[in-house]
């Protein structure tokens, strides 16, 4: 029963490996802290979601995000507040 729980965890991620955020560095999707100003941060998320929106695996991340409740970041092009609101929707 281990090896399939394994296998179902490797089997969902491996879209990771075609992502479009691979070839940027991590603080484009997740910020360097709380204390970043408002407008850099809007600056560096419209950033972030236009590499999203040119992934290949997009609707992959987004739904890992949602089913994982990723607390943080960027994923699949939607910000953590809005992919609150989505799963609200959702409901």
């Amino acid at each position: 029963m281990r090896e399939t729980v394994l296998h179902d965890v490797t089997s969902e991620t491996e879209w990771r490996e075609q992502a479009g955020c691979r070839a940027y560095p991590p603080i484009l999707f997740f910020g360097a802290d709380d204390s970043e100003p408002q407008s850099e941060r809007r600056i560096r998320e419209d950033e972030a979601k236009q590499v999203c929106a040119g992934c290949l695996v997009r609707q992959e991340c987004l739904a890992y995000a949602l089913s994982t409740r990723e607390a943080y970041g960027i994923w699949g092009g939607l910000t953590e507040v809005e992919r609150r609101v989505h799963l609200r929707k959702r409901i």
